[in-house]
């Protein structure tokens, strides 16, 4: 990930919008982490606030405090495309005209009729 394309924000600022972001954070330790968020949840323990991010693949978690800095890469806006949780589907391709099979395709000929008996018991080849 680019440092100029990164944006430093606070973990108190985390919402749903953000799952799917690239993402760079340091842990406790000073390990520098990047990932893409799949989920996060976020309690309290011992009355402080604490945030437990997913990464989307493999499946690995960090647990972050108060005052953490997130670095995200924004997404980039597409013109086309719906804001908000569900993305807009893809409009399907117009209907085009049938068109010929180009190897004639020629059916079996039935050797008797049918029957759901038939189905589990195979007629006597004759």
């Amino acid at each position: 990930m680019t440092s100029n394309a990164m944006a430093e924000r606070p973990i108190e600022d985390l919402t749903p919008e953000w799952i799917g972001l690239l993402m760079e954070v340091e842990d406790e330790g000073g390990t520098t982490i990047g990932f893409r968020l799949g989920r996060y949840e976020k309690t309290t323990v011992d009355g402080k606030p604490m945030w437990r991010l997913f990464s989307d693949q493999p499946a690995w978690s960090v647990t972050l405090y108060t005052g953490t800095k997130l670095r995200c890469v924004p997404p980039v806006p597409d013109p086309g495309a719906q804001t908000g949780h569900y993305p807009q589907q893809p409009t399907p391709a117009a209907h085009s005209a049938p068109q010929a099979p180009q190897h004639p395709v020629a059916a079996s000929q039935v050797q008797a009729a049918r029957t759901p008996q038939s189905w589990v018991t195979q007629p006597p080849h004759q």
